[in-house]
């Protein structure tokens, strides 16, 4: 099977990109322990709510945004590549279609988190987290480039970092596709030589360059497997569920990187690849293999994926108003500790983040395409 006999859109890969978003806003839950720019040293991860139930997401949540990379290269491997190679696909298409998927939302965030950061310094005399919201700051965010290198401190809705060095991966990647590039070995070749450039020199986008076309490799060993080498679908998901076996016993029940770092630095260095180039790899594959073979299953839960822009980008602001209701004696400030009010703060992101999707982010993605491209052809929702 040839990847244009693939279903429309994998509702299996957008739920877990969902997921993953959720498992940042969780692990983001932190952020009402600090005091003004830093963690308590009175925090303790254990005392946060449900840690018993959640700890898999308190502990290791972060990693949902490599896991954004990882799905970015697989989605736009798919989608893109051929279509731009084969100039089906213009750059100034291509660059609308981004600004309109990532732009909107961004702008609106980020005037927001400005107002209310103001209002808490007026209070508070110091940010709520992210301390660097300063005009500089303020226009590498407007630009997108809050990431870029350029930058010298956390600012204003910081977790649009990872949307930041996503664009740049954009124009990274259309590139590669424009001039033909980006075969299954040069996506081999870009994570070894990122991860070396990581070493040297310490940034973000090196891990991010390496996860987006692992992303593209992983694509072209679905499409490989889904076709040619149907055998192998087993083993893969035989060895995803191992993966994820693995982690679950090392997180809820023995902890099992205690004795992997017994092996000293490669032992180490496992630790800090197994998730990123082992377990995330593994469950993309699995996922797009499944639902390539069995249908679109998750379908009925595809508003979780929906809600994953929303809810990466309202999560702070949602947080500096429950910050702003502890300086106003609204709230204690130890409320974080409650389960309570993690329910309540949920229950209040998700809801606004699917409206906003339904309300906002498709309606902006409308007009923006249909005013400045003539013709368009429709698109996996990332």
């Amino acid at each position: 099977m040839c990847n244009n006999q693939w279903p429309k859109r994998l509702y299996a890969l957008d739920v877990s990109r969902g997921i993953a978003s959720l498992g940042v806003v969780l692990w983001h839950w932190q952020h009402f322990a600090y005091k003004g720019n830093s963690l308590s040293e009175q925090f303790i991860i254990e005392n946060q709510p449900l840690y018993d139930l959640l700890r898999i997401f308190y502990k290791n949540g972060a990693m949902g945004v490599q896991y954004f990379f990882l799905l970015s290269g697989f989605i736009f491997f798919w989608l893109y590549k051929d279509t731009v190679k084969k100039r089906q696909v213009s750059t100034w298409a291509f660059c609308i279609q981004r600004f309109a998927r990532l732009y909107p939302l961004h702008l609106i965030t980020l005037i927001v988190v400005a107002c209310l950061q103001c209002l808490y310094k007026s209070r508070e005399g110091i940010a709520f987290v992210y301390p660097a919201n300063d005009v500089f700051h303020f226009f590498l965010n407007l630009g997108l480039v809050s990431a870029w290198g350029f930058e010298r401190g956390w600012s204003f809705n910081a977790p649009i970092w990872a949307v930041s060095i996503e664009a740049l991966l954009y124009l990274v990647f259309f590139m590669v596709a424009y001039f033909g590039k980006g075969g299954w070995l040069f996506c081999l070749a870009v994570p070894v030589f990122s991860c070396l450039l990581g070493f040297a020199i310490s940034h973000p986008l090196f891990v991010a360059l390496a996860m987006f076309f692992l992303g593209g490799l992983v694509f072209y060993l679905t499409n490989a497997v889904s076709g040619k080498y149907k055998q192998l679908a087993k083993l893969f998901y035989f060895m995803t569920f191992i993966s994820w076996f693995s982690v679950f016993i090392n997180c809820y029940l023995i902890d099992l990187s205690k004795m992997i770092r017994c092996a000293g630095l490669l032992g180490g260095i496992f630790l800090t690849g197994f998730p990123l180039f082992i377990l995330f790899p593994l469950t993309v594959l699995s996922l797009a293999l499944i639902e390539i073979k069995k249908g679109s299953l998750l379908k009925p839960l595809s508003w979780i994926g929906d809600i994953t822009y929303a809810s990466y980008l309202l999560h702070f602001p949602l947080q500096l108003i429950f910050g702003l209701m502890v300086s106003f004696n609204i709230l204690e400030p130890d409320f974080y500790l409650s389960s309570k009010y993690l329910l309540i703060y949920f229950l209040t992101l998700i809801p606004i983040a699917y409206v906003t999707f339904l309300k906002f982010e498709r309606p902006m993605q409308n007009i923006i395409r249909n005013t400045f491209i003539c013709s368009e052809k429709p698109e996996f929702r990332l």
